[in-house]
C-alpha cells in the first residue's frame, strides 16, 4: 500500500514539474533560452529613449552572443500588453524576422529622434541603414507601466514603419 503511494506521488509530482516547465516559457518572465549570458531587461533607471538604443543596438547585432539574442532582448522590453498580442519568444522572432519588421535585423547602422513624451507616452523616430543600403523609418510607441511587474519602467507597446519623417515636418 505504501510502495502504490508513493508510485502515484511520484508520477503526479512528476506530471506538475512538466506542466510547470511547459507553461513557464508562456506566461512567465523572458530569460535568455541559452543561460549563458544575461540579455538587457527593463529597469526603472532606464528612460525611452534610453530603451529604444537597447532595442535598435540589440536587433543590430542580433546574433551576439547566440543566435537571435537581439531580438530576444527586444521581447524583454515589449510591455505585457505586446505580449499577449505577439508573442510568446518564438512568435515574436518569426514576426520581427517577417516582411515588415526584418529591416531591423542586423541593420548597418541607426539615427534616432528626440524622444516626444506625452504623459505616460513616448514615441521616437528611428531612421535604419539596412543590411542591404536601404533608408527605412520607424516609430516606437512606449509606455511607463503603472503596476505589476514592470511598474514605473518604459517599455515598448508598438513599432510601426513609416515614410520618412521629414515628409511631415519632423527631422530625425
Amino acid at each position: 500500500m505504501t510502495q502504490l503511494f508513493h508510485s502515484q506521488t511520484s508520477r503526479l509530482v512528476s506530471t506538475l514539474v512538466l506542466l510547470v516547465l511547459m507553461l513557464t516559457p508562456l506566461f512567465g518572465p523572458v530569460a535568455s533560452q541559452h543561460g549563458k549570458q544575461s540579455l538587457p531587461m527593463p529597469d526603472t533607471s532606464l528612460q525611452p529613449g534610453d530603451v529604444v538604443k537597447i532595442v535598435i543596438d540589440s536587433l543590430a547585432n542580433n546574433d551576439h552572443p547566440y543566435p537571435d539574442a537581439g531580438i530576444e532582448a527586444t521581447f524583454n522590453f515589449a510591455s505585457p500588453t505586446n505580449r499577449v498580442n505577439t508573442g510568446p519568444l518564438d512568435r515574436f522572432v518569426a514576426m520581427v524576422k517577417g516582411p515588415v519588421y526584418s529591416a531591423m535585423v542586423n541593420h548597418k547602422s541607426s539615427e534616432l529622434s528626440e524622444v516626444i513624451l506625452r504623459g505616460n507616452q513616448a514615441y521616437q523616430f528611428v531612421r535604419l541603414i539596412t543590411s542591404d543600403d536601404m533608408e527605412v523609418y520607424f516609430v516606437f510607441r512606449l509606455g511607463l507601466q503603472i503596476d505589476g511587474e514592470y511598474k514605473d519602467m518604459w517599455m515598448t507597446e508598438a513599432v510601426s514603419p513609416v515614410k520618412k519623417p521629414e515628409d511631415d515636418g519632423l527631422k530625425i
